[in-house]
C-alpha cells in the first residue's frame, strides 16, 4: 500500500489537486533518495473503440505518496498539478472489478500519457478457493498452492470485488510505457489486482502463437508492478520477468514454470513474452 495513499472513494472532482499551480521554485522539502519533482500530469482514458471514458478514478503515485484521486472528465481527461517529489511515480488506475488495472510509470517532471485503453473484466467472476485448488475465468486458470490470499485493503471487499476474473488484452491495448524490447505476445488482466498470494501459483494461459511457440517454447512471464513489494521484485509503474514458463504438448497453453522464481505471486496485469 502506497504511504499516504488517500481513499479512492467515488464523488471525488476532478478540479481537486494538491496545491501546486505554480512550482517555479521546484518541489518543497528535501527530495527522498530516487526520487523526482512531479510537477504535472495529464492523461486520458479511452474504451477500446477508442471513446472517452468519463467517471473513472485515477491517482498518480509514487512508493511514498499519492496525489488526492482525480475523476476522468466528459471527454475521458485527467489533470495533476502536482508539485511533489515522489520516489518512482506512476498514473495508477485502479479498475476494481469492472476494468484492467494498470501502472504507468511518470519518467519526467511534466508528463503527458498517450491515451490508456480500459479494458473491460468479465461480468462474472469466480470465487477464489479457500484451500488449495484452481479457479478459471475464460481460458484462463490459476492453481493456488494454498488458500492464503491477502487482498489489497485499499480495495473494496465485498464479495463481488474479491472474486477471480481475466480479460484477454493485445499489445496495442498495454497501458503507456509497455517496454517494446519485451517483445510482449499477449496479455491478460487479473482481478482482484494486488492480491498476494501466500505461495507462487501457476498460471495457465492461451498460446497467443501457437506457430512460432510450439510444444516445449520457454518463454517469459512480465508483470506490471502495482504493489511496492510484490516478490521478485517488479518495478512500480513498469514491467519486469517474474519467471518462465513452458507451452503445453498440444500447443494449445502456456503455463508458468514450477520452483523457485516462477509461478505467479501477486494478480494484476501480467503478459508472455519470448525467453531472453
Amino acid at each position: 500500500m502506497d504511504a499516504g495513499t488517500t481513499s479512492d472513494a467515488a464523488g471525488v472532482d476532478g478540479a481537486q489537486q494538491s496545491e501546486a499551480g505554480a512550482c517555479n521554485q521546484g518541489c518543497p522539502g528535501t527530495p527522498p533518495a530516487a526520487s523526482i519533482c512531479a510537477v504535472s500530469a495529464d492523461a486520458q482514458l479511452v474504451d477500446t473503440k477508442g471513446a472517452p471514458v468519463t467517471g473513472e478514478v485515477v491517482l498518480l503515485c509514487g512508493l511514498n505518496l499519492c496525489s488526492a484521486p482525480v475523476r476522468s472528465s466528459a471527454q475521458g481527461k485527467v489533470h495533476f498539478d502536482l508539485c511533489l517529489n515522489m520516489k518512482s511515480p506512476a498514473l495508477k488506475y485502479l479498475g476494481h472489478a469492472t476494468y484492467v488495472s494498470f501502472g504507468a510509470a511518470m519518467t519526467q517532471p511534466v508528463e503527458t500519457f498517450p491515451p490508456a485503453t480500459l479494458v473491460a473484466l468479465p461480468s462474472q467472476g469466480t470465487a477464489l478457493p479457500s484451500g488449495a485448488g484452481s479457479v478459471t475465468s475464460g481460458p484462463v486458470t490459476l492453481q493456488l498452492a494454498s488458500g492464503m490470499v491477502t487482498f489489497d485493503p485499499t480495495q473494496p471487499n465485498d464479495p463481488n470485488s474479491v472474486e477471480f476474473r481475466a480479460a484477454a488484452m493485445t499489445p496495442a491495448q498495454a497501458p503507456p510505457g509497455l517496454d517494446p524490447t519485451l517483445g510482449v505476445k499477449a496479455l491478460w488482466g487479473l482481478s482482484p489486482v494486488n492480491a498476494k498470494l501466500g505461495s507462487p501459483a501457476a498460471l495457465t494461459v492461451p498460446n497467443p502463437d501457437p506457430t512460432g511457440w510450439p510444444a516445449g517454447t520457454k518463454v517469459d512471464f512480465v508483470l506490471n508492478g502495482l504493489d511496492e513489494s510484490p516478490m521478485p521484485a517488479v518495478p512500480y509503474g513498469g514491467w519486469g520477468v517474474i519467471g518462465t514458463g513452458t507451452v503445453s504438448s498440444d500447443g494449445k497453453t502456456i503455463t508458468t514454470d514450477s520452483g523457485a522464481g516462477n509461478g505467479l505471486p501477486i494478480l494484476g496485469l501480467v503478459g508472455v513474452a519470448p525467453h531472453k
